[in-house]
């Protein structure tokens, strides 16, 4: 099945995502002794780097197919790499002194966020090489977040096993363990690409790397900008979490881990069902509905779960939240809808760029939403622990949910353009 095979990929790629946000850090200041200032502005220096190349990769992916009519080749080499950086990032020699684990750290972070992009942001323009139409790419996408949850329960459980079983250097083990998904995830990937590549028109043009075009588009700014917001609330909902689970709900390691499973689950399982409803409404009101009643469950639900009652929170937090959630399906689906409209307009083929520009976007938000959620932790988190459950309920409620409002807002403002939006 071509979804299957297309999204296959992201299981080892989200793998590495989680695993990195999870461990990377307490590995580092753990064990190999780097101090977290020192560490925090190592992996910061990082993210910011891979931001900056994304929309290059993304571009030069796109002159790639042009010239050869395919850009599924790179991601063997996108893998190769990958998997070398990150058996260096956790295999670190035994490293004397502070700046040389300092400077150890920021080269390999370093390699491992551009070995991350040349792998992904091609794979992710891959789908509009793959697809026929709108509801085909609706439906790889789809796949291809469905593998990604699957991935993100790898990279949470691969470490907590070595972990709990005090597996010799279980860093070590577990790039190993992470190299070989993404191994057989790329190889899947790559010979499904190369099955059922659809080559570009022979009209089509190479255009020159330039921020410009996607910036110009009046379809995909307001889309853009409406990511931002919405990644931003994302963000905050996850680094809040676990806080709000155990301090606030009083929850137990075990509750907390079944919290997010079920989580995870429910929102694999609602990915078809967001992509099926696109035959009866349109992309953007089924995308408005969904994230605008996760903004109001978020607002109006958190803050009053009780403490202790798992039940309650399994319900929303898990089940009805888990579903919404598996509306952002139908985001990069009318991404990929404008991006191949202004194809047929202009005759260029600038998925690449564009999904470069998407995944810049995604992680300057991840990383301003990060740098506030220390701040609004220290204001939470006070003496008088009453005051403190109130003000992080706040925060993991009514501040994300209007995050998510926020983006429904600039989303409406697509209302009355084209026929890639339906």
């Amino acid at each position: 099945m071509k979804g299957v095979g297309y999204g296959f990929a992201e299981l080892g790629i989200n793998c590495v995502e989680i695993f990195l946000r999870l461990h990377l850090l307490v590995f580092y200041t753990d064990h190999v002794g780097l101090n977290s200032s020192l560490a925090g502005l190592a992996l910061g220096l990082a993210i910011f780097w891979d931001a900056i190349i994304d929309p290059i990769v993304g571009h030069y992916s796109d002159r790639l197919r042009m010239r050869r009519g395919e850009r599924y080749s790179l991601l063997p080499w996108g893998f190769l790499f990958l998997s070398l950086s990150i058996l260096g990032l956790l295999n670190p020699p035994f490293l004397k002194g502070v700046w040389s684990q300092f400077c150890y750290l920021l080269f390999f972070s370093l390699l491992v966020n551009t070995a991350y992009t040349t792998l992904s942001v091609p794979y992710s323009a891959i789908v509009g090489d793959l697809a026929s139409g709108e509801h085909e790419r609706s439906r790889l996408i789809g796949w291809r977040l469905a593998f990604g949850n699957i991935g993100a329960i790898f990279g949470i459980a691969i470490p907590s096993y070595f972990l709990i079983s005090r597996e010799y250097k279980p860093y070590g083990v577990t790039a190993w363990m992470i190299v070989a998904l993404l191994a057989l995830g790329t190889f899947v990937s790559w010979f499904t690409a190369r099955k059922f590549n659809r080559p570009p028109p022979k009209d089509s043009k190479e255009g020159g790397f330039s921020l410009t075009m996607p910036i110009k588009n009046k379809r995909f700014m307001p889309l853009l900008a409406a990511y931002f917001i919405a990644n931003m609330g994302l963000t905050f909902n996850s680094s809040l979490a676990l806080y709000f689970y155990r301090l606030r709900l009083k929850f137990s390691e075990e509750q907390v881990s079944l919290v997010l499973l079920v989580f995870l689950l429910v929102f694999t399982l609602s990915i078809p069902l967001w992509v099926y409803s696109v035959r009866f409404v349109s992309k953007r009101n089924a995308l408005m509905a969904g994230v605008f009643v996760l903004g109001l469950t978020a607002t109006f639900i958190y803050p009053f779960l009780p403490p202790k009652d798992v039940m309650w929170t399994l319900f929303f937090a898990s089940g009805i939240s888990g579903a919404l959630v598996g509306s952002a399906v139908l985001l990069e689906s009318l991404l990929t809808d404008i991006v191949k409209d202004e194809e047929v307009r202009t005759g260029k083929d600038e998925l690449g760029l564009y999904f470069g520009v998407w995944k810049m976007i995604g992680k300057i938000s991840r990383g301003l939403a990060l740098a506030v959620t220390g701040q609004i932790l220290a204001w939470a988190r006070v003496d008088d622990p009453e005051n403190s459950y109130f003000r992080l309920s706040l925060a993991f409620g009514p501040l994300v949910g209007c995050f998510f409002i926020g983006a429904v807002v600039i989303l409406w403002k697509l209302s009355n353009e084209g026929s890639a939006l339906k």
